[in-house]
């Protein structure tokens, strides 16, 4: 297995000592994970700045308080349509017994 850090040093495969191990080592797994915190707190950062933002659904313009990816209205639409997913499959799995 190849170690899942981009900016690995050792750039060469591994044995992995556990089922789910992506890292090498510890070095690795910890610049890895230093680096999706530092990541997260500039994207926060800039949020709160009042960086424009646009629903990745519909386009509308987000606010600087919503943390999501997409506005109000489309996650709605979206767990409606879950829920509706949902209400098919129990309702298939019914019918089939």
């Amino acid at each position: 297995m190849i170690c899942a850090n981009l900016d690995c040093k050792n750039g060469k495969e591994f044995t992995p000592k556990t089922h789910n191990q992506k890292y090498c080592g510890d070095d690795c797994c910890r610049i890895a994970t230093n680096k999706k915190i530092m990541e997260k707190y500039y994207e926060k950062k800039a949020i709160r700045s009042g960086q424009k933002r646009y629903c990745k659904s519909c386009k509308a313009s987000l606010s600087r308080y919503n943390t999501l990816d997409i506005c109000s209205k489309c996650e709605k639409d979206n767990s409606k349509s879950d829920r509706n997913k949902i209400l098919r499959m129990i309702n298939d799995a019914g019918e089939a017994i």
